[in-house]
């Protein structure tokens, strides 16, 4: 009983007593002297009824002047463009049953279609409709009209407004009558476009109405009639009137019983009030401290979710199974989340790739294999930057790759360097995908690429070398004098054709082994007599070829004089040293007198060949058939 919340309620109910007592006795003293004098000032809010009838005719004109300022230039003679454009005005169509263009000096248009002279649109009435229209802005005399059309027994603001006032006020009935007293609204539809005259309640004040000549008055007057009131007053801009009756005797008597029954009920429901707010709030608050206690512990992982919860009704037992339903749905929630994890880490701990997420750039969970091939401990690269696993060299280039990726919603799939913790390089492949959201959250895919990269690059070796030599072979071969031949931009270069002289009885005398022994050995010492930069390939058999880059003529013979004496002095078979090999070498300049590889290749071996018929052991260069 000593808490705030009981004594507030306690006060509440005090307060609610005491303002009912003093409004009762206050509402039935100032009933009496106020409720005809109300009426008669009031004049049965007719003013109001005809104000609100008023703007919504100005509304609706200025509607219809708006969408004759739009219409479309020269397109009256088009009855399609014409329906086309009145389709179109969705507010017109809104604001009344039909939109129509009438011709000027239609029928269907008053005499005087300007009520109000300083206005521009006019209203009309007719046969079953009243009519608003607005001039359309062509240059004529007699323009024609954009029109809205308002039913008289269809829904609309004018027949509305009869029977919104005859829920507002269940004893008075609501009238609208034009200036020559027909009827365009009434809560009764029968007695639509009927005499005004002829309303129950209205006759007086009608005839004094047209004796004073019905003249359109918008300030509103009221009088007595027998046992009723009636009030009328002038809708602003229209010819229209509206008229207002009410029973004298059903106002009065309502109001007398409405007194009586106010102090009864007034008492009633003030003691009434003030013990249930004093009951209920009482029985309310006692679970309350239980509901408090109760809902600090749903954060607890070892209280049972649906247990010690309070029982309760009211507002109190839905706030108490809410909460219940809540908890045991945390509960739920949490027991699910924990499970996902724990799937989510065995994922991570055994999965046969790396796999890594990242938030804002940053590792969130890394699998055990990532860690694995990257040389991190358990939990090392968690909240670090993925940058971190990139080289240095490599980064500006692949963060632009992975970005232009994503932004066009594609995968990121690609073989990049990966920088190891001790420093060292992992060739990997690497799959990323980017979650649409607010932050940049993305999951990464890692595999160690270094055996396939070096299976590729061992293919590639493979492809391009002699398997005895290791001396690029005739494709590779052909294929960098090809480059060569088609740079034009090149300096100068030349290439050599090497025969081996009386390698054959090498073979016949001491095996193919010998032979291969010395091949190597001539392969050997070929390459190192010349640059890094120039190439020497084996063509097939005792055949050889040097590609001297950036080399003039007079250079590439001193070179091949340099080959043969090298050759002649160490080309001794070491299983019989009776068996020795030369080489007869031909020397041909790269330049454009040569178009193909083949016709380089060609002047080699007829150099080779004159090589050969000197003598053997000779380096002659090519001479084309012009030169001596």
């Amino acid at each position: 009983m000593g808490t705030l919340k009981l004594r507030l309620a306690i006060a509440g109910a005090f307060v609610i007593a005491i303002s009912v007592a003093v409004t009762v006795v206050q509402a039935i003293g100032e009933m009496q002297a106020r409720t005809e004098g109300s009426i008669i000032e009031s004049n049965l809010g007719v003013a109001q009824l005809a104000a609100s009838l008023s703007a919504s005719v100005v509304d609706r004109e200025r509607a219809l002047s708006a969408a004759a300022q739009d219409w479309p230039r020269g397109q009256l003679a088009d009855p399609q463009r014409v329906q086309a454009f009145l389709a179109q005005t969705a507010v017109l169509r809104m604001l009344f049953n039909d939109v129509t263009v009438v011709a000027g000096g239609s029928a269907d248009l008053p005499a005087r279609p300007m009520p109000v002279a300083t206005r521009a649109q006019g209203a009309a009435t007719h046969t079953g409709h009243v009519m608003l229209a607005a001039p359309l802005p062509t240059g004529e005399t007699r323009p024609p009209y954009v029109a809205g059309v308002l039913r008289l027994d269809e829904t609309n603001f004018l027949s509305g407004i009869a029977a919104a006032a005859a829920l507002d006020a269940g004893n008075i009935r609501t009238i609208v009558a034009d200036q020559q007293g027909r009827v365009l609204a009434h809560a009764e539809r029968q007695k639509l476009m009927t005499a005004i005259d002829d309303e129950p309640g209205l006759r007086g004040i009608v005839e004094r109405w047209r004796r004073q000549g019905s003249p359109l008055e918008p300030a509103p007057w009221t009088e007595r009639s027998g046992d009723r009131f009636a009030a009328m007053a002038a809708v602003p801009g229209t010819d229209w009137v509206v008229f207002r009756v009410a029973n004298a005797e059903a106002l009065f008597g309502e109001a007398t019983r409405s007194a009586s029954r106010t102090v009864a009920l007034g008492l009633l429901v003030g003691l009434a009030g003030a013990l249930a707010i004093f009951a209920i709030t009482a029985w309310f608050m006692r679970p309350m401290g239980q509901l408090s206690r109760r809902a600090l512990r749903a954060v607890d992982a070892h209280q049972a979710p649906a247990e010690g919860w309070p029982a309760a009704s009211g507002e109190v037992g839905e706030l108490s199974h809410v909460l219940r339903d809540v908890s045991v749905q945390l509960a739920a929630s949490r027991r699910e989340m924990e499970q996902a994890l724990q799937r989510m880490h065995a994922v991570l701990a055994h999965a046969p790739v790396g796999i890594a997420f990242t938030t804002d750039a940053r590792f969130d969970l890394v699998s055990s294999e990532l860690e694995r091939l990257t040389g991190y401990a358990s939990g090392e690269l968690q909240g670090t930057r993925w940058e971190a696993l990139l080289c240095p060299d490599e980064q500006p280039a692949l963060r632009d790759a992975v970005e232009a990726a994503f932004r066009e919603g594609r995968w990121f799939r690609g073989e990049m360097p990966l920088r190891r913790r001790d420093g060292s390089m992992l060739w990997a492949h690497v799959h990323g995908t980017d979650l649409k959201g607010d932050r940049m959250r993305r999951i990464w895919i890692v595999s160690d690429a270094t055996e396939a990269r070096r299976q590729r690059e061992s293919l590639l070796w493979s492809a391009t070398r002699d398997p005895l030599t290791e001396l690029v072979n005739r494709r590779e071969f052909e294929r960098q004098l090809g480059l060569l031949v088609s740079d034009r931009r090149r300096d100068r270069a030349c290439a050599l054709f090497i025969d081996l002289d009386h390698f054959k009885p090498v073979n016949d005398g001491a095996g193919h082994a010998a032979g291969d022994a010395l091949l190597k050995k001539i392969a050997q010492l070929l390459q190192m007599r010349v640059r890094a930069d120039d190439t020497v390939g084996r063509l097939g058999g005792d055949e050889f070829a040097v590609l001297l880059r950036r080399c003039t003529l007079a250079e590439a013979l001193q070179k091949a004089q340099e080959l043969r004496t090298q050759v002649e002095l160490n080309g001794t078979c070491d299983t019989d040293p009776s068996l020795r090999v030369t080489a007869s070498i031909g020397v041909v300049e790269v330049d454009a007198c040569q178009g193909t590889v083949a016709e380089v290749l060609d002047a080699a071996d007829i150099a080779c060949y004159a090589a050969k018929r000197a003598g053997r052991n000779a380096v002659r260069p090519f001479e084309s058939r012009g030169e001596h």
